[in-house]
């Protein structure tokens, strides 16, 4: 976890790949529990929400041979470094959902998306993921930071380029790879 702007060295990063996602905090737990947490309750629940870049790394070439899904989840999940911006004011009563985010190399667009595209809203994915972690016992604690999905797809990035994730009134993220 990094806050933005972030630089990198792209040669000690493993297959990077920065993809455009929001970042919610939780301000209260999640424990484990019988009972189903619904969105509004998880919402409840998180104290901030970021603009953010997910920099997953994946140990696989994206090339032909790229293995199926269930081999880069058994690798890990193309887990790595989550860099974020300020908490957006007053997200609650924001279209998250619908606001535009841009991913854009060395000034170039490169993809764009919504969350209502790609998740519908990022409470969704956070709501599943309490209820995953609650079944299986664990649960989310207040302080841990949460990426809730790609709203943009993949990118591979070369050394030399800067990609900026911005979404527009929300805030925008910086990362630099060396």
């Amino acid at each position: 976890m990094k806050p933005s702007p972030l630089t990198v060295v792209h040669a000690k990063l493993a297959s990077p790949i920065p993809e455009v996602e929001y970042q919610a905090t939780l301000g209260a737990d999640l424990p484990p529990r019988d009972k189903p947490y619904g969105v509004e309750e998880v919402s409840a629940a998180v104290a901030s929400l970021h603009p953010g870049l997910e920099l997953a790394e994946c140990r696989f070439v994206h090339d032909q041979a790229f293995p199926p899904l269930p081999a880069i989840l058994a690798d890990g999940a193309g887990s790595g470094t989550i860099v974020y911006g300020p908490a957006i004011a007053d997200w609650q009563r924001r279209d998250i959902a619908g606001q535009l985010a841009t991913l854009s190399s060395n000034g170039r667009l490169r993809r764009q998306g919504t969350a209502a595209a790609a998740l519908d809203h990022p409470m969704l994915p956070l709501a599943w993921l309490a209820n995953d972690l609650s079944r299986t016992g664990v649960g989310l604690r207040a302080g841990q930071m949460v990426s809730t999905g790609t709203l943009t797809g993949m990118l591979a990035p070369k050394p030399g380029e800067t990609y900026i994730a911005d979404f527009g009134p929300l805030g925008s993220v910086t990362l630099d790879f060396t």
